[in-house]
């Protein structure tokens, strides 16, 4: 869990950087550029918010594990409705990662 949690303040971090870079080095000669600085900054923001939405899952996980009184393995059964076991680590990651995924790309259709 740890290290999706790094792995999503990593993301963040980056989207963070990019926005910050384009708005402070860069100035748009014209409508075209302008439109390419644009859709950049859009693609780090969405980078970000899956960042941001992966943060969240894994605070939900933890939550409910003490919930259970450290039991993980009851944590992990209810959360993903035994689609993972504890001991699948990379089950577990990629789980919370679609989710993320899947909630931007339902932004994206909006």
């Amino acid at each position: 869990m740890q290290e999706v949690y790094n792995d999503a303040c990593g993301q963040i971090n980056d989207a963070n950087r990019t926005i910050n870079e384009l708005q402070t080095s860069t100035t748009p000669e014209d409508v075209e550029d302008a439109t390419k600085i644009a859709k950049t900054k859009i693609d780090a923001q969405k980078i970000k918010d899956s960042g941001i939405k992966i943060k969240l899952e894994v605070a939900k996980l933890q939550s409910d594990i003490i919930k259970h009184s450290g039991n993980s393995e009851k944590a992990v059964e209810e959360r993903y409705e035994g689609k993972a076991q504890i001991s699948d680590f990379k089950t577990i990651r990629d789980i919370i990662k679609n989710n993320g995924d899947e909630d931007t790309n339902e932004e994206d259709n909006n």
